[in-house]
Parts: C-alpha cells; sequence; structure tokens
C-alpha cells in the first residue's frame, strides 16, 4: 500500500510525491516525512501541495507540474510488496507457463498468461492480463529465457505469495542480454522429499495413485458453491502426499483408477505446520502415464488371517494368502467384503479386483472393488502355510536397521508398562473424550451419551542391534494381560482409578527376560528407538529359531548344498 494512504493524500498528491522521490533519490516515505513537518512548522499555513512545492524548490529538482511523467526506479523482485503500484522490475523468464483460458468476472471466456521471472535476489510469479502482451506471448516475441524489463505493474498477494499484475497500461521490454547465472528452470519431477523446502512452489510429481475420494461441494465466505476433490499418490521411494483439486480442476480425477501411475504438473506445495500437501492451481494438469489394475484378477486363498479393527470407530480389514498366476500375495480387504470373507475357510477361489498395492507391497481391494468366490476347494492346508503367510506378510529385520513398514522383531523383553490404561474415545470422530461429573465430553462432539473404551499396554524390547517400543492395543492388550477391557474398567472402579488403569507389576514380572517374536507395524523414531503396534506376540523357540538360521544360511551362500544339521 501507498504510504501516505491513511492520512487522506489523494492519487493525483501522491503521484507528485513519488516524482519527487524520483528525481531527489529519495523514498516516498522520506519526501511525505519532510510535508508533515513543513505542514507543522508553518502551523497550517500551507498546505501539503504547497509544502510540497517549496520541498521540491529546497531539493533542487524544480518545481512539480501535473502533467510530468514520473520516472519509476527499477524494484529488486525480493524488495517488492503487496500494495506497489506502477512498479518497474527488470529480470529472466525462468520458466513460462502460457496461456491459459479462464471465465471473467462478466462471465466471458478470456484469457492470461503466467511465467516465473527471476533476479538475483529472488523470483515472482507474473500475470499478465493485457490482451497485447498474451498476444505477443503467443506470438513467441516473448517467450522463456528471454530477460525483460517489466514496466507499471502492480504487486498483490496470491496463494500467500507475493505476485506481478500486468494490466493495460503495463508494458514489457525484451532486453538484449543479462543474467547469464540464472538458467531457465529445469522442469523435474520432485519426490515427497524434495517438496518440504519449496513452500508455495509450483512443481510436477510423478506417483502412484492410492486412493481416490470423491468430489465434495462446500460454501464459500460469499455464500457462493466450491468444488474440491482429493487422492493420495506414492512416489517410487513410498512416501505418500495428498493432493487438492479445487473449483473445475475436482474433475480431473473422473475415471482415475486407483493403482494408476500418473503425472501432475503445475501444482502448488502447500504446507500447513508438518503437513504437506500439493493443490491445484489454473496450471494444473494431470496424465495418466500407466493404467491400474482395472480389470478382475483370480486366485486361490491359501490363507486368512484374523479379522481386524483399526482406529477408535473400528474400521475392519481382512488380510488373505492368496497364490495368483503362481505369485503369492497378501490380499486385504475391508469393511462387509472383510466380513463376508472372514467367514471362510481356505482354501478357496476367489475373483477380485480392481486393486492397487500399497507402501507394504499388499495388493489392497479399492474402494469400488468387488469379490467373488468362485469355488470352494475341500483339501486340507498344509500347517506350515501359516507360517509361510507371516513371513511374507512381515518382513524379518533386525531393529536397528529396520525401516517403516509391516516388520517381525526377535528380542527381549527389556522393560513393561507400570500400567494398562484405558482411553475414552468419540464413537463419531474418534477424538478422546474427557470424563467429567459423569458425563462424555468430545472436544469435536460436545457431550456424548456413551464413549468407545480402548485398552492399550507398552513394553520394550532389545536385539542388540536396538530397541523397539511395542504398542499393544484392544485384544493383543487383553490377551497380554490375561484381562477383558471391561475388567480392567470394574478393577480401576474399584481401585478409585479416576483415569481407568490397572497396575502390570505381576505380568511384567512374567515378561522382563522373556525371548519373544513381535509383529507389526514398524515406525522408525527421530530419537533412533522404533515403534511397533503390535499384531502379534508370541515366544521364541531357539531351537526352531536356529533351524531357519541354518536354511538361510544353506539357501544363500552355499547354494542348496546339503549340510549336516549339528545344530542340537
Amino acid at each position: 500500500m501507498d504510504a501516505g494512504r491513511d492520512e487522506g493524500f489523494d492519487e493525483e498528491f501522491m503521484e507528485k510525491v513519488r516524482l519527487v522521490a524520483s528525481k531527489a533519490g529519495l523514498t516516498v516515505e522520506e519526501v511525505l516525512e519532510r510535508v508533515r513537518k513543513y505542514v507543522e512548522e508553518m502551523k497550517g499555513l500551507v498546505k501539503p501541495d504547497g509544502a510540497l512545492s517549496l520541498i521540491a524548490v529546497e531539493l533542487d529538482v524544480g518545481q512539480v507540474t501535473k502533467d510530468e511523467q514520473v520516472h519509476y526506479p527499477t524494484i529488486k523482485i525480493s524488495k517488492l510488496v503487496p500494495g506497489m503500484r506502477k512498479a518497474t522490475v527488470q529480470g529472466k523468464i525462468v520458466r513460462m507457463y502460457g496461456i491459459l483460458s479462464y471465465i471473467n468476472r462478466r462471465g466471458e471466456p478470456s484469457e492470461r498468461a503466467e511465467f516465473k521471472l527471476a533476479d538475483e535476489t529472488g523470483h515472482i510469479d507474473v500475470i499478465v492480463w493485457s490482451k497485447s502482451l498474451v498476444d505477443r506471448i503467443r506470438k513467441g516475441e516473448i517467450g522463456e529465457g528471454d530477460v525483460i524489463k517489466v514496466t507499471n505493474a502492480r504487486v498483490s498477494e496470491r496463494f500467500g505469495r507475493v505476485a506481478l499484475h500486468l494490466d493495460s497500461g503495463s508494458d514489457i521490454e525484451v532486453l538484449p542480454g543479462g543474467y547469464e547465472d540464472l538458467p531457465v528452470e529445469e522442469r523435474k519431477i520432485l519426490k515427497v522429499r524434495e517438496l518440504y523446502d519449496k513452500d508455495g512452489d509450483v512443481v510436477d510429481f510423478k506417483g502412484t495413485v492410492v486412493r481416490v475420494y470423491p468430489v465434495s461441494e462446500f460454501t464459500r465466505s460469499d455464500g457462493s458453491i466450491g468444488r474440491r476433490s482429493s487422492f493420495l499418490l506414492r512416489d517410487e521411494e513410498g512416501d505418500m502426499v495428498r493432493v487438492v483439486l479445487w473449483g473445475d480442476k475436482a474433475s480431473l480425477t473422473d475415471g482415475i483408477v486407483e493403482g494408476s501411475t500418473v503425472i501432475l504438473t503445475g501444482a502448488r506445495v502447500v504446507m500447513r505446520d508438518d503437513s504437506l500437501e500439493l493443490h491445484s492451481t489454473p496450471l494444473t494438469k494431470l496424465e495418466v502415464s500407466e493404467e491400474g489394475s482395472s480389470g478382475m484378477l483370480e486366485g486361490t486363498v491359501l490363507f486368512s488371517f484374523p479379522l481386524e479393527e483399526i482406529g477408535t470407530k473400528g474400521r475392519k480389514f481382512l488380510d488373505l494368502l492368496v497364490e495368483v498366476d503362481g505369485s503369492l500375495e497378501i490380499l486385504r480387504v475391508w469393511g462387509d467384503w472383510a466380513d463376508l470373507l472372514a467367514e471362510e475357510a481356505p482354501p478357496f477361489r476367489l475373483r477380485f479386483g480392481p486393486v492397487y498395492t500399497d507402501n507394504d507391497g499388499i495388493v489392497v481391494l479399492s474402494r469400488s472393488g468387488t469379490v467373488e468366490i468362485l469355488e470352494k476347494i475341500a483339501q486340507p492346508i498344509p500347517p506350515k502355510l501359516e507360517k509361510a503367510a507371516k513371513r511374507i506378510k512381515y518382513r524379518r529385520m533386525w531393529i536397528g536397521e529396520s525401516s517403516d513398514g509391516l516388520r517381525e522383531f526377535r528380542g527381549t523383553i527389556i522393560s513393561f508398562s507400570d500400567t494398562a490404561r484405558v482411553t475414552w474415545h468419540c464413537p463419531n470422530c474418534g477424538a478422546r473424550v474427557e470424563f467429567e461429573y459423569g458425563r462424555f465430553h468430545c472436544p469435536n462432539c460436545g457431550e456424548l451419551e456413551r464413549a468407545t473404551p480402548l485398552l492399550y499396554l507398552t513394553f520394550t524390547i532389545d536385539d542388540g542391534t536396538g530397541i523397539a517400543r511395542v504398542v499393544a492395543f484392544r485384544d493383543r492388550a487383553e490377551r497380554i494381560l490375561g484381562m477383558s477391557t471391561e475388567d480392567v474398567i470394574k478393577a480401576a472402579d474399584e481401585l478409585g482409578e479416576p483415569s481407568h488403569s490397572v497396575p502390570t507389576d505381576k505380568i511384567a514380572r512374567e515378561m522382563i527376560g522373556r525371548e519373544v517374536i513381535v509383529r507389526g507395524r514398524a515406525t522408525y523414531l527421530e530419537s533412533g528407538a522404533v515403534r511397533m503396534v503390535l499384531d502379534e506376540l508370541e515366544g521364541s523357540d531357539s531351537a526352531e529359531e536356529s533351524r531357519e538360521l541354518i536354511k538361510e544360511i544353506r539357501g544363500v551362500w552355499l547354494s542348496g548344498e546339503d549340510i549336516e544339521d549339528n545344530h542340537g
């Protein structure tokens, strides 16, 4: 905003101030400060216009005439602030986004052009509204790599960043050279880890569609209706990012099959605290480079894991070991399909699809997917298939070498939580609730008639390479503790524990020092430790572990040569 607006100076007066400032080599604020002092010293005998004329004489820049043209100095990009008008900027076009179609305020189709301008101090997005300048860009008279001088531009804020707008009174002059050390931006497809220092930048991204969410409508502050959609993308390193599409871009997800590989161009990086998202811009395009598996697959279900529930709202899923065309895969189904297949005893033939593969290599039935039981097979399943299924689902690793994912660790329990605790959660939104004055209170939904209890306990294992903090929820915690969640709540009430916790000293004495195998989802923490949400806990059979180790040595080092099992 121009200095002096708050004091009621009109635009004509401010033009004169800028002229004096330009001639005298002063800032507009410095000239205005002299005007204020003159008016104050003369105690109202001289108005601001008269004071400005006297200052012009004192500065030896001559009389100020109404029609004299102001020569604005060139401003560095880093010095531009919203509110500036008639700014002059010089730099190099490091990326030309091209000409974009849009509907103007009168509801008519129109065009604008956009490019990124850079100088030695930074870069800025330039939006060209002038039809004559848009035509010059269309003809190739102004293009990527050109050094230009922009005059009579206005500065505003756009997507939280400073932007330059060129209207009908603006002009672009192509200069003969300069800024050789500023290269034209390489059209690089970025990964998730490369996005964190690019807040506000427009980038390109390639990934696999993990999940597509439907288009939804919302009401803006002015009462108008807006549209948005979103989807999750996973890059080749397994990291995921949420993409949000706004307005007419919301329909870009129409027909996109989960599991497809897509190239997203012209999306803006948005950081909110530690959360990272990509938001659509007028430049955004979505191209499918490889279709996901939209057809149906057939396979034989060999093993069924127990039906699982996750989250405080108890979303159900079921994992199955399935043989498809000679390949063994873990298939995951959700909701009603999980309930249906949990009732079937393997082996049986199954048709299913469409599917996609998640970060853990698990084949997941899409939300729009279906399953059909083709044939029930009257044949017993060998007991060793259960062990094979677990080894396929959970990758055995040393704790100190673990990465995020479904893992299996073998180690010694070195500590156990002092208590097993029940927390209460809202059945509507899943948020943790407080119990006060005989009622449950949700921070989002208010007072509740009831809440959902969640039992958990923790213990730590050490395998010599690192430590893992293992968290057991619900039925896993119940099996370790030997008590149901209801029993824990009742015992806590009898003990007068308002936090609904019970001591674990007895079970801790039995567990500490035991060698165990744990399976679940592991997450690497900044502290160097690993956190695992427990799926399974079992005792470690040293003899069996030794036999497995001998087999691995034989397979890896001896190429299948026979050796004596002298391991006892």
